[in-house]
Parts: structure tokens; sequence; C-alpha cells
């Protein structure tokens, strides 16, 4: 490559490293109408100041790539506060900035002489900015698995506080009401606000608890929400059958942290062997070696 061809590469990698930078620094206008647009999703949400780059962003998100992360992901981006629209970006982003990188990195060794140009180079750089876009979606997979078992525990511990409650004889409110004092977590604090502002919004307790068991995926919690509006419909005692889902669901928990511990017992395995074998050689060797000495000798 000549220098014309040198400092033309470079520029156009400079130039796409600037605008990667903006756009992942880049911020939501603090307007009404964005407000409106989150809450809603209607009305313009493009402001004065707003970057073109967030339209071509949009545009992807309302394409081909936004209805890919909505199928792959489905209900779980609302689950960690994320939408199409930030898988996209973050992926475009990690993808152009890895792209960026590598493409600058070999265009400064080959200038300096170090490394020869070839044709396989660009297919290199695009083979680590695919690589990066992976992580990047490995990433919202791993923050979204994560965040269903924190809301899995926590529809855990709320039924079997309330099934504890039951016990003591207070009534299904009361017990619901100690169950929401006493848990403590991340996620048991969604749940709580989940059942607390469920009468401002005119929703019965027993469809925000429903509601809240499909979107974390517990079938148990759609029960207990099933066995709530039995007994506050019908008047039908619940204590048994709340006892029983308790207990189905304490044998379900403990299921999972054997199988937990069982794939952890099975990752160590390798190192285990293999820390073994070399400590083995490691204080083998010199007797080896000795012996060897003495009938050599």
């Amino acid at each position: 490559m000549n220098p014309l061809q040198i400092g033309a590469v470079t520029g156009a990698l400079v130039a796409g490293g600037v605008w990667c930078v903006v756009q992942s620094l880049q911020r939501a206008p603090r307007s009404l109408a964005a407000a409106r647009h989150r809450m809603q999703g209607v009305g313009s949400s493009v402001g004065p100041g707003r970057p073109a780059g967030g339209a071509f962003v949009a545009g992807l998100a309302a394409g081909a790539p936004g209805r890919w992360a909505s199928a792959r992901f489905g209900g779980g981006l609302a689950i960690v506060g994320l939408t199409a629209a930030d898988v996209v970006s973050r992926v475009l982003m990690a993808a152009g900035v890895m792209l960026f990188a590598v493409l600058a990195a070999v265009v400064a060794l080959v200038s300096l002489g170090l490394l020869t140009f070839s044709p396989l180079w660009p297919a290199f750089a695009v083979l680590c900015a695919g690589l990066a876009a992976f992580t990047m979606v490995h990433d919202v997979t791993g923050k979204i698995e994560r965040r269903r078992k924190q809301l899995r525990q926590a529809a855990n511990d709320f039924v079997q506080l309330v099934a504890v409650g039951l016990t003591t004889d207070q009534s299904v409110e009361e017990a619901i009401r100690f169950a929401l004092s006493v848990g403590n977590s991340g996620a048991f604090d969604e749940l709580r606000s989940e059942i607390d502002t469920a009468p401002q919004r005119g929703v019965p307790v027993w469809e925000a608890l429903d509601e809240f068991g499909r979107r974390v995926e517990v079938r148990e919690l759609c029960e207990f929400a099933a066995s709530i509006e039995r007994q506050g419909l019908q008047g039908v005692s619940i204590s048994e059958t709340v006892s029983t889902l308790a207990a189905s669901m304490r044998a379900k928990a403990l299921d999972q942290l054997e199988r937990e511990a069982d794939k952890a017992n099975a990752n160590l395995s390798g190192p285990t062997i293999g820390f073994v074998v070399t400590t083995i050689v490691f204080l083998a060797y010199p007797l080896a070696q000795r012996i060897n000495e003495a009938f050599g000798g």
C-alpha cells in the first residue's frame, strides 16, 4: 500500500471510531416527548439535538435486527430493563469498536513494516468484530438468566413466607403483608412493588401475582395467584394448598441447587486432575533423574 492509501484507510478508521464513541456516549433528550415515547410508545422521540445515528439505530431496531432481538430474548428484555433497540445498539457498538481497533492495529503494523499486507487481515478483523458482537449477545443472555433466577428465588421466598404466615392462623391478607414486610432483596423489592401498586392500578392482587409469575416463568406463583382468587371470590380455605405448593417449590429449589453443585464439581474435575498430575510429575522428576544417573553410572 502506498502512503496515500494508508492515509485514506486510517482516516476512514478514525472517522468510524469517532462515530462509535459518539453513539456510545449519546443520551436520550430530556423532554416530555421523549418521556411520553418511553411510557406509551407513541409520539416523536427525536429531539432537536438528536444525532442522525440515533435514527439509524432506531431504523435497524424496527427492522430485521430488532425483530431478531425480540424473538431471541422475548420478555427477558423487559426483566432487565432493555429494549430491542438497546440490544441492537450494543451489538453494533461492540462490533464497530472491535473492527476499528483491529484494522487500526493492522494498518499501523503494516505501515511500520512489521507486517505484510494480505487480504486475510480484513477477514480477520471482520471475524473479531463478529466475536465481539457474539460476546455482547451472550452478555445480555447471561444478564437475563441471572435476573430470572433472582426473581424465581424471590417468588419462592414469598410463597414460603405466606405459608409460614398461614400456619399462625393469619388471614391471607395478613400473611401476604407479613411476607412483604419480611422479604429483603432487590428482586423481592420488585415483587413488593408489583403487589403494593396493584390497588392503585385497579388490579386485584391475584392478577398482579399471576402476571408476575408469567413474566418470570414461575408456574407455582400463577397457581398461588389462582388459589388467592378462589379464596377472595369464594371464601375457600387455601392453607393446605399453599403449604403443599411451598413444599413443592422447596423441593424444586433443592433439586436446582444439587444440579448446580454437580455442574460445579464437573467443571472442577479437569483442573483438579491437571493439578494432581503436575504435582506428581514435579515430585517424581528428581527421583527419576537420580535413578537414571545411578543406573547410567
